[in-house]
């Protein structure tokens, strides 16, 4: 299993809305994560592929706590176990969307909550720790580069 990571940094937008045999992690999600860059903010967003698994893009940003942080985002696939709300999200230096110079990608191992409204975990990465992330209803806004990836319109 090939594992790289995003010399800390996570960021990345993905597909669509949830249809009702969609994965519970399908859908858009904002948050926080921690590696060595320091806190960064972060849009996922998360598509059904196929079965439990899925696809991703991670778009990352500067946020206030930490306004040097760059933007950018690749793309992340992974599985859900629906019986205990236990996932992970994966990706490689193939992957890169936008790329900032000198970051990696990283990995996620995590759990959703009972109510599918949030979800925690940890970063597997140089210098990282964890991120927390929240449902969202509708498309963040990200780079064009990040939504055309899945055909996303976060405008």
């Amino acid at each position: 299993m090939k594992r790289l990571v995003l010399a800390g940094l996570l960021g990345a937008t993905m597909a669509g809305g949830a249809a009702a045999q969609d994965s519970p992690l399908t859908g858009y999600w904002r948050g926080t994560y921690d590696c060595a860059q320091g806190l960064t903010g972060l849009n996922l967003t998360v598509r059904q592929f196929f079965g439990d698994s899925v696809e991703a893009v991670f778009h990352f940003y500067a946020v206030p706590q930490n306004p040097g942080v760059p933007t950018g985002c690749f793309k992340m696939s992974g599985r859900l176990d629906p019986a205990t709300g236990a996932f992970f999200l994966e990706s490689d230096e193939s992957r890169w969307l936008v790329q900032p110079p000198n970051y990696v990608v990283v990995n996620f191992h995590g759990m959703l909550n009972r109510d599918g409204r949030a979800m925690r975990g940890q970063v597997d990465g140089p210098g990282c720790t964890r991120f927390a992330l929240q449902r969202l209803e509708r498309p963040p806004l990200a780079p064009e580069a990040c939504t055309s990836a899945l055909n996303l319109s976060g405008r």
